[in-house]
């Protein structure tokens, strides 16, 4: 992996020390450029320099590190955010496929996290750019898009798009309404059961979370399975049927 430098924001200096002792240790091809405390002393260094990795907490103080984004120049700078509020600013992360490390900060993921950096080569604007949206549409479930990441890129997807999603161990694989492609992400299919509920998903199999409006009919035969809209067979399992009543699918 080549060289990177990097940018810690964090309002508590023992947080900056401690991320430093941990990249200095584990992470030999990062070069720390320096650190900040609030969110104009970033933004005063960022005016000025250009680095590959921004380590950004969420909550500090008065601000928060989508201020920092909101106002920052255009960068190609990789988010990482570490945080220790699991709050609804991760559910915004998820959305966008931003990486993030819970404090305190375990090496190895810390190494994944940087690892991931020089392996991915999508549009970091873009990305900053579906970070925000997904930070204001979600507190309200308006969120219209997902980022959907492969080992290379972040492809962003509208949420109506996706038929369904089948487990795979611990990938999951999604079919949508506009493309023979199966997008294959390595993250199991509960973490997006989670993100994609509220938006009309259910989880009918343990292996299948499907979009109730690409539901086409129900067929009872073979111990039950839906017929999606692109005529692929899901099976539903007997102890999650119920589901499908609620939501007047039987």
């Amino acid at each position: 992996m080549r060289n990177f430098s990097c940018f810690i924001v964090d309002d508590e200096p023992s947080a900056i020390a401690t991320l430093t002792e941990l990249i200095e240790r584990y992470c030999p091809a990062l070069t720390i450029a320096g650190s900040a405390n609030t969110v104009d002393q970033a933004l005063n260094f960022l005016n000025a320099s250009t680095i590959d990795i921004l380590f950004l907490d969420i909550k500090m103080r008065q601000e928060t590190g989508f201020d920092l984004l909101k106002i920052l120049p255009r960068s190609a700078a990789h988010i990482i955010f570490v945080t220790a509020h699991d709050e609804y600013g991760i559910q915004a992360i998820k959305f966008s496929a931003t990486d993030y490390l819970l404090k305190p900060v375990r090496p190895d993921e810390l190494v994944n996290a940087v690892h991931k950096v020089g392996l991915q080569r999508n549009n970091q604007e873009e990305q900053i750019t579906m970070l925000l949206q997904s930070y204001e549409y979600q507190r309200f479930n308006m969120q219209k898009r997902i980022a959907i990441p492969d080992q290379h890129e972040v492809k962003y997807v509208l949420i109506d798009s996706i038929i369904c999603c089948k487990a795979d161990n611990s990938y999951t694989s999604f079919y949508m309404t506009n493309s023979d492609k199966v997008l294959i992400v390595s993250k199991s299919i509960s973490e997006y059961e989670q993100l994609l509920s509220l938006y009309g998903f259910v989880r009918v199999h343990q292996s299948w979370l499907v979009n109730r409006n690409h539901i086409e009919s129900f067929k009872k035969a073979d111990g039950g399975y839906l017929v999606m809209n692109n005529k692929m067979s899901v099976p539903v399992s007997r102890q999650r049927r119920h589901l499908l009543k609620e939501l007047n699918q039987l």
